[in-house]
């Protein structure tokens, strides 16, 4: 009996010393205060890169607009949002590494996105990003055909592209 009173008083005192945490939006580089909004609005991202796929605009638009919902409590809004995000897909490219030595070709491909992105804080012009540069890459095997293997690869890279912009602008840098 002392024993089973015994377990059931260490599994109590285990079971009120934890507590879920608690998460708040705080801007990035700011005074610690919470950001005071309750919906975010992300533009159209436009491809000014010379190459991508017709795809590629639309992809990375609806992977930050999934970003947001997912890891915001903020409502997400077609306009005249308290939190505003544009900006353009200003590179796009693949590039060859890994050359060998033999043959001077390369075993492995680079393909890197660069965006740039801009924020508009309705409640306070003191915080955001202008025209911030964020830039990822993925390396796959060259000898893989790119076409069939590239919307996978963007998907990818928009996973790198979008956490990095949500760590900026809801000061998660880590």
């Amino acid at each position: 009996m002392k024993n089973k009173f015994f377990h059931i008083v260490v599994i109590s005192l285990c079971v009120c010393g934890c507590a879920l945490p608690q998460f708040s939006f705080k801007p990035g580089g700011g005074n610690g205060e919470e950001i005071d909004a309750n919906s975010v609005q992300v533009d159209f991202f436009e491809n000014n890169s010379t190459i991508g796929g017709a795809f590629l605009s639309a992809s990375f638009t609806e992977s930050l607009r999934d970003i947001m919902q997912a890891q915001t409590k903020l409502d997400l809004v077609d306009s005249k949002g308290d939190i505003q995000i544009t900006g353009v897909i200003s590179n796009y490219l693949v590039s060859p590494i890994n050359i060998q030595a033999q043959s001077e070709s390369a075993a492995q491909n680079r393909l890197k996105m660069n965006v740039s992105v801009s924020t508009y804080f309705k409640n306070n012009d003191s915080i955001g990003l202008n025209n911030s540069p964020f830039s990822a890459f993925v390396d796959y095997d060259a000898s893989r055909d790119f076409t069939s293997i590239e919307e996978q690869l963007v998907e990818e890279l928009n996973f790198q592209l979008t956490q990095d912009i949500y760590d900026k602008i809801f000061g998660g840098e880590w």
